[in-house]
């Protein structure tokens, strides 16, 4: 059936490198208290927490005074800040993203993006990649209550998709970190990993794939 094959794609280190951005920002916002980290170490070490959890409790560790005010300041800053920076960035978008968006939106499949970024960063990756006329929508994890890694997210996706068009007939996550994982069954889906590293838990996982370009031979009979 025509528009009941629904996908819902991460965006940071699925669709685009776009995660650098985030990093970046916040690895100067700590400078600001005399504190150098890799922007690099930030996505290893605090992937999927944000920054209003993660921030306080390095500066804890490290004995650096701060206000509250100074984290909800920097955050409110952040989200004008990214958006600035997609914009004046040479953002990539990972390898055969285009092509495989393409193909799966001529195959009947209906397109969506779920993320941790905000609304408007969002909106202005679509805008700024044209994707417009093969995202159907997003969501934010923003716009939800419970946010990552709980399945909110994803499930809010798949409910927007079938009042677009209808139930769906197959149900697909992309994303590209583990610790998701475990959530994605929640939302009754297809799970595809997009990831080099070993699987810590095979029996979760549905398809683990080395980058977007298998997907599309995988799902796509």
């Amino acid at each position: 059936m025509e528009y009941s094959k629904h996908i819902v794609f991460d965006l940071d280190w699925t669709l685009a490198d776009t995660q650098i951005i985030h990093q970046k920002i916040e690895a100067d916002f700590l400078k600001t208290f005399w504190v150098e980290i890799n922007p690099e170490e930030i996505w290893k070490k605090y992937a999927w927490r944000s920054p209003q959890e993660w921030i306080p409790e390095l500066l804890d560790e490290l004995s650096i005074k701060y206000t509250q005010n100074d984290i909800e300041s920097f955050v409110d800053w952040k989200d004008e800040k990214v958006i600035e920076l997609l914009k004046s960035w040479k953002i990539n978008l990972m390898d055969w993203t285009t092509e495989v968006l393409k193909n799966l939106y001529s195959k009947w499949y209906r397109l969506w993006i779920s993320s941790g970024a905000c609304r408007e960063f969002i909106d202005n990756f679509i805008e700024y990649f044209n994707f417009n006329d093969i995202i159907d929508a997003s969501t934010s994890a923003n716009e939800v209550v419970n946010k990552k890694p709980h399945p909110d997210v994803f499930l809010r996706s798949f409910e927007q998709l079938e009042k677009k068009y209808w139930k769906s007939i197959e149900r697909i996550v992309v994303w590209d970190w583990w610790s998701d994982v475990i959530w994605w069954k929640a939302s009754n889906a297809m799970t595809i990993w997009i990831n080099t590293n070993k699987p810590k838990d095979e029996k979760i996982l549905d398809v683990q794939v080395k980058n977007i370009k298998e997907i599309y031979n995988i799902i796509v009979k």
